[in-house]
């Protein structure tokens, strides 16, 4: 039989719907003619429609090589590859031909989710308006627009992209959820509360969950009640705790462990360049290997830093593409004695998988500042300054107090060298905030310009990626002149930098401001780490006291305020003794390595200690 006969035999088979006799046909046509491009095309495509992503992809490498030029095999190698989560791939594929020749919107659409996969979000953004000029109906690419122009830091462009879905398509919880994100980031805190309630109300049950944390996370950074938290927090629980029918399920193996060794996992979305990698990374580098067997419980959208993080496990378990009843039973499998859950109420959390009682003992730390509202996790690790003996706060979880400062910061490798005060040649003082737009209510306002209208000249830098948003900026700066500070004294930057050059932006400021009520951490031990003071306004609960913690663990208690009142004349005392300002610079990263703050090793042994105590009082 000629090649061209098994081909004909295989169209014939394929009309009849005799999908498999005619792959094999296919199959024969190929290897009776290995050089023709369209038997290889053709078996790619039979492939492709049963849905045999590899042997498709295989298929239609080999028709392009036997014919580079052919831009339907590229498209239909783009869309396999991105099936196939090979998201570089379809980036490679796609730079073979001018995007502008690609016609068909949903592999477009594939594109641009490629490369935003990959980091490469003004690309994805280009891809998206292609594809809205050729169909403005296309709703999924007006939202991925408004995804990554939101990533990007322009949040106001992005909501008004959102509220044209919304005014199309009012009932699509997807596109409240984003505004209620975008909401967040230009501080419209009632705003954001609605629109996550209407999320919650139009989603499909697979995205309710994670809209309830986007809710509780924006209304525990407010000045809210401990009993109103409390009470949210257990709502959530009662609504996306997992069936008990599922929690009750056995493993279909149970894998043999060392009964020498303490099975623990750590359950995250954020094993990646984010600021929960600053403080886990240490613990999982001093973990006594002899006594703990380290298992970390992915989640996360993997970038050059996750290579490190698997690296560091012993098992690295990847539950992204797993529904909640199988990650259940795969975590079941592995039969833990610890679980400790590091993302709360954040984003990419999977806080849901232990409502069931995964581990017998079960602990949340370091992502959240408040409780998870789950009765099956037993501890919240915190510590003395977070969490006084009289504290106001309430939880679900017994809170354990570390005599010590509750987390270790492991600063960048390549870290700038601390700069002299720019006070010394500025001849003024420059207060600074790098912490997320989110966090820069109307409250911090209002104390900042209490304290720039004292310092006469000063001037407040503000970074954040929102900078970014010529609607945030304008609303930003407007507050501040309600308050009575020319526009002209605050400076905003809006760069896209490295981590290096964002450290080194520390060296244009003398003293940072804290945000109250939710206050600062990553951002706080990074400006410690460069020798800049931080000033700090606590509250009552965990959300205003991160910055307290880490400042006690410097002993820099003088940097704490208690009180409005405390909180402003401390700045402007602060910024009138600039003589002291510079001595206190030249030893802060000294005084910052001799600290608890820096001493990963340290904090190991005691989580280590307090893991151990706590699993055998469970058993």
């Amino acid at each position: 039989m000629t090649a061209q006969e098994s081909y004909q035999n295989a169209v014939d088979q394929w009309s009849l719907s005799e999908y498999q006799k005619a792959i094999q046909y296919f199959k024969k046509a190929v290897r009776s003619e290995p050089s023709n491009d369209h038997y290889w095309y053709a078996l790619g495509g039979a492939y492709h429609t049963q849905k045999k992503y590899r042997g498709a992809r295989f298929c239609f490498k080999k028709s392009l090589e036997k014919n580079p030029n052919q831009i339907d095999t590229i498209t239909l190698l783009c869309e396999v590859c991105y099936l196939l989560k090979d998201y570089k791939a379809v980036i490679e594929y796609s730079s073979l031909v001018e995007i502008t020749t690609i016609n068909n919107v949903d592999i477009l659409y594939k594109i641009a989710l490629s490369f935003k996969e990959t980091g490469n979000l003004s690309y994805s953004g280009k891809v998206c308006a292609q594809i809205l000029e050729t169909d403005d109906s296309f709703w999924q690419a007006k939202l991925l627009a408004a995804e990554v122009l939101r990533i990007q830091g322009y949040v106001g462009e992005a909501r008004a992209l959102i509220l044209e879905l919304i005014d199309q398509k009012p009932k699509v919880g997807k596109f409240w959820n984003e505004l209620g994100v975008n909401e967040i980031d230009l501080v419209h805190e009632e705003e954001a509360l609605a629109a996550f309630r209407k999320a919650e109300e139009y989603a499909v049950d697979a995205e309710k969950l994670i809209i309830g944390s986007n809710y509780l996370f924006e209304f525990s950074s407010r000045l809210t009640s401990p009993q109103e938290i409390l009470e949210a927090h257990l709502e959530w629980a009662k609504k996306y705790s997992i069936d008990q029918k599922i929690c009750s399920k056995k493993p279909l193996i149970r894998k043999n462990k060392s009964k020498q060794k303490i099975n623990i996992a750590y359950l995250s979305g954020d094993f990646r360049t984010h600021s929960v990698s600053y403080f886990i990374q240490g613990v999982l580098d001093y973990h006594d290997r002899d006594k703990f067997n380290v298992i970390l419980l992915s989640n996360t959208e993997e970038d050059e830093k996750t290579k490190d993080f698997k690296g560091k496990a012993d098992t690295w378990i990847d539950l992204k593409d797993l529904d909640s009843e199988k990650a259940v039973l795969q975590i079941k499998d592995l039969d833990l004695d610890v679980l400790v859950d590091l993302s709360g109420h954040t984003g990419r959390n999977k806080l849901n998988l232990l409502s069931c009682k995964l581990a017998p003992v079960q602990i949340t730390y370091i992502g959240y500042f408040a409780t998870t509202g789950l009765s099956t996790i037993d501890y919240w690790i915190t510590d003395k300054v977070i969490h006084p003996n009289d504290t106001e706060e309430l939880s679900t979880e017994t809170i354990i107090r570390l005599p010590r400062c509750y987390v270790a910061y492991t600063p960048l490798d390549t870290s700038p060298e601390v700069l002299e005060s720019p006070a010394v040649k500025n001849r003024y003082v420059t207060f600074g905030s790098f912490v997320a737009s989110r966090k820069i209510s109307d409250y911090s306002i209002i104390l900042w310009s209490s304290i720039l209208n004292f310092v006469c000249d000063s001037k407040l830098f503000i970074k954040n990626r929102s900078c970014r948003s010529l609607i945030y900026k304008s609303e930003l700066l407007e507050k501040f002149e309600l308050c009575g500070v020319d526009r002209a004294r605050i400076i905003l930057n809006d760069a896209k930098v490295t981590t290096e050059d964002h450290l080194a932006m520390y060296g244009r400021v003398d003293i940072a401001l804290d945000t109250y009520p939710a206050s600062g951490c990553t951002t706080t031990a990074e400006a410690l780490w460069m020798g800049v003071p931080v000033l700090t306004r606590i509250g009552d609960l965990m959300v205003s006291r991160n910055s307290a913690s880490l400042l006690h663990a410097l002993n820099l208690q003088d940097w704490i305020a208690e009180t409005d009142e405390e909180y402003i004349e401390k700045g402007v005392l602060f910024a009138q003794s600039i003589d002291q300002l510079v001595l206190l610079r030249q030893g802060m990263r000294e005084r910052f390595i001799q600290s608890e703050l820096y001493d990963s090793q340290d904090l190991t042994r005691h989580l280590e200690n307090f893991y151990s105590e706590a699993l055998a009082k469970h058993l």
